[in-house]
């Protein structure tokens, strides 16, 4: 198994399957699962690993748990799509407590911000700092019906 995508089997498939469902699971369930000893599941995984497909593991939280119910996607086009505008309007994003994830985008935007903010007070000043560097469009998440991890 190389870290090519196109090498992947089967059995690495539903091992990435498994794990993005529970990645706790222990090696001896997931080679139950697949139809493999737990030595050969522990080795597969640890290929995928190495391999840079498995790039860690993390926990799944409720945000509104956390104080952090306000749940949305603020996207920017970049008045002078420049690669400083952006890259500052990036550095906003990757250091506001609110912003979970940037992306850099092609097409009508240049950049999508996945914010948990504690409140709309909230929510409003990214989206104010962020209107510095060119137009934000906010949508608000009203539900998630899948998290694929």
């Amino acid at each position: 198994m190389a870290g090519d995508a196109h090498t992947l089997d089967d059995i690495d498939w539903e091992i990435i399957r498994q794990l993005r469902k529970d990645a706790r699971m222990s090696f001896r369930r997931l080679a139950q699962i697949v139809h493999l000893s737990p030595a050969a599941a522990t080795a597969r995984v640890h290929a995928l690993e190495g391999a840079g497909v498995i790039t860690g593991y993390s926990a799944t939280v409720d945000p509104s748990r956390l104080g952090r119910g306000t749940r949305a996607f603020v996207r920017l086009t970049a008045t002078s799509a420049t690669t400083r505008s952006v890259t500052a309007a990036q550095g906003i994003g990757e250091n506001h407590p609110a912003v979970q994830e940037v992306f850099v985008l092609l097409g009508d935007s240049d950049l999508l911000f996945y914010v948990e903010a504690a409140d709309l007070t909230q929510l409003d000043a990214l989206v104010t700092d962020l209107g510095d560097y060119g137009q934000t469009t906010t949508s608000l998440v009203v539900n998630s019906l899948s998290n694929r991890n």
